[in-house]
C-alpha cells in the first residue's frame, strides 16, 4: 500500500468516526407537574452523550440549570426548583445540538366559582378529560361555538366528563367552573408552539387566548385590535367581567393585560387573524 492509499484510508476512517458521533436532536416528552411543585420530563440520548439543560420564563432569556452525561438511552430530568415559578420552559442541548422542541408548564389558580382559562401548550393529548383529571362532580367547562353562537356544555357527572373527547387547544379558551369552596392550582404542560402561528378571530363574539405562553398587554402580544372592538376580561376574585373598549385608535378604559393560561371574550367588529412568530432555535 502506498502512502496515498494510507492517507485516503485514514481520511475515510476519520469521516466515519465523525459521522458516527453525529447526535440527533433530542425530543423532550412525558412532561408532568407534580402536586408538590416539581416538574419532570424525559428524553432519550445515546450512552455517553454530554448534555445540558437551560430554562426560561419568557422564551427569550435562557439560564443554564443542569449538565450531565447520559448513562443509558433513557434520561429523566426533575426540576425541584419549579415550585418557585408560575411558568417555566426547558430546552436541552446534546453536545451543541438543541432539542427539537421546548417543553414547559404553566400553573393557574382556579378559585371557587368561574374562571376563564386557556391551554397554552400543545400536549400529546389536549383532551379536557386528560387535562382535568381528579376534579369532582359538578365541575364544568364551556367553550363557545362560533357557528351556532352558543356555549357548549361539558360537565363531570359520576366522575366522568360528559364529552370526554372535547379538546382545548392553544389559542382557544373556555369558561371553567370550580364547584368546591377551595382555591385550586392547576398546571398545563406540553410543547411550546414555534414557527409562524395564527388563530382566526371571527366577527362577533368568540373566546380566545394567546398562542404562546407569554403574559402581557394585548398590545405587547400583538392582538389585532380595531376600532369598535371590546375585550371582556373576567375578574376571578370578584366574579365579574371587566370591559375594555377600543375607540379612536386607543383603549378607552386602559389596556387589557392577560396572564399565561387566561382566555377572554372578544367582541370584534371585523374578522382578523392573531398571528405570532417564535423560533427559539439554539
Amino acid at each position: 500500500m502506498n502512502i496515498q492509499d494510507l492517507i485516503a484510508r485514514v481520511g475515510e476512517s476519520r469521516a466515519f468516526r465523525t459521522k458516527a458521533r453525529t447526535i440527533a436532536p433530542a425530543a423532550l416528552g412525558d412532561a408532568v407537574r407534580f402536586p408538590y411543585g416539581a416538574f419532570a420530563f424525559k428524553t432519550r440520548l445515546p450512552k455517553g452523550t454530554t448534555y445540558f439543560i437551560e430554562a426560561s420564563t419568557d422564551l427569550r432569556n435562557w439560564s443554564f440549570i443542569s449538565q450531565d452525561i447520559s448513562t443509558g438511552e433513557a434520561v429523566e430530568y426533575v426540576d425541584s426548583e419549579a415550585f418557585k415559578f408560575g411558568h417555566r420552559f426547558y430546552r436541552l442541548f446534546a453536545g451543541d445540538v438543541p432539542s427539537v422542541n421546548v417543553i414547559g408548564y404553566a400553573a393557574v389558580t382556579l378559585p371557587p366559582g368561574f374562571s376563564m382559562i386557556a391551554n397554552p401548550f400543545d400536549g400529546p393529548n389536549n383532551c379536557v378529560a386528560e387535562m382535568f383529571k381528579g376534579w369532582p362532580d359538578g365541575t364544568t367547562l364551556n367553550k363557545f361555538d362560533t357557528r351556532f353562537f352558543r356555549l357548549a356544555e361539558n360537565e363531570i357527572k359520576l366522575e366522568k366528563w360528559t364529552n370526554s373527547t372535547e379538546q382545548l387547544l392553544p389559542g382557544e379558551g373556555a369558561i371553567f367552573f370550580n364547584p368546591t369552596s377551595d382555591y385550586k392550582s392547576h398546571s398545563f404542560v406540553g410543547d411550546v408552539l414555534q414557527g409562524n402561528l395564527s388563530v382566526p378571530i371571527p366577527s362577533g363574539f368568540s373566546i380566545r387566548s394567546s398562542l404562546l405562553p407569554q403574559p402581557g398587554s394585548l398590545d405587547d402580544l400583538h392582538f389585532p385590535v380595531a376600532n369598535g372592538d371590546v375585550i371582556h376580561l373576567f375578574d376571578r376574585d370578584r366574579q365579574k367581567y371587566v370591559l375594555y373598549p377600543y375607540e379612536g385608535d386607543k383603549w378607552t378604559a386602559g389596556t387589557p393585560v392577560v396572564s399565561v393560561g387566561e382566555s377572554f371574550w372578544v367582541a370584534k367588529t371585523e374578522p382578523g387573524n392573531w398571528t405570532r412568530h417564535l423560533n427559539i432555535g439554539g
